[in-house]
């Protein structure tokens, strides 16, 4: 739970970093372009999504549950594998154990694994959907063309975690990208004023 909180800690503080920045620009005259209120509402919640998505993320890196599925689109040759998501989800216990002090079960590990796998497909798909509804205006077209580099990157360092068995270049890219997503959205939120009536 420490470690998924201090990855958890370090995102704010880059966002709140990324806000006076954004927020210091318009201050100095930069505009701000408008945002339509249906796209706000999509980026208000693929950002909620997104940052559950990190902290499953950093949920399956704290218990190693990343070598729990070695296969994809399955894990292990199945669609919905044998998972434990009591176990998995215990959230304060020691590394390795469960509260009781047992050695925690692969069950619990695939739990882990696969929540964050299941997960990602929903905030991807939001996500693409985010970068098409930018790229409609001029004013976000950096922004929707970083954004979509972006989702290719974890799509692309996700997997390479599972298939290749976690190499660090894959995992360091796969933190990083899902920290440069944060950051883009936080740009894209603090940067957008609301269209006007």
């Amino acid at each position: 739970a420490i470690v998924t909180l201090h990855l958890l800690g370090a995102l704010v503080l880059l966002t709140l970093l990324c806000l006076q920045l954004v927020w210091g620009a318009i201050e100095a005259g930069i505009p701000a372009p408008e945002l339509a209120a249906g796209t706000r509402r999509l980026l208000g919640w693929s950002f909620a999504l997104l940052v559950l998505q990190v902290a499953l993320g950093g949920w399956v890196s704290a218990n190693y549950a990343v070598l729990a599925c070695s296969d994809f689109p399955t894990c292990q040759g199945s669609w919905w594998p044998d998972m434990n998501l009591a176990q998995g989800f215990e959230i304060w216990r020691d590394l390795g154990l469960t509260g009781s002090g047992e050695p925690i079960s692969f069950a619990a590990l695939t739990a882990i694994h696969y929540m964050h796998r299941l997960l990602a497909y929903g905030v991807l798909g939001l996500l693409m959907l985010l970068a098409w509804q930018l790229n409609r205006s001029n004013a976000w077209r950096l922004q929707s063309r970083l954004l979509a580099a972006l989702i290719g990157l974890q799509l692309a360092t996700g997997l390479a975690n599972v298939v290749l068995g976690w190499p660090l270049l894959a995992a360091l890219l796969h933190t990083g990208g899902a920290a440069a997503l944060v950051l883009t959205l936080t740009w894209v939120g603090a940067g957008a004023a609301p269209r006007r009536k």
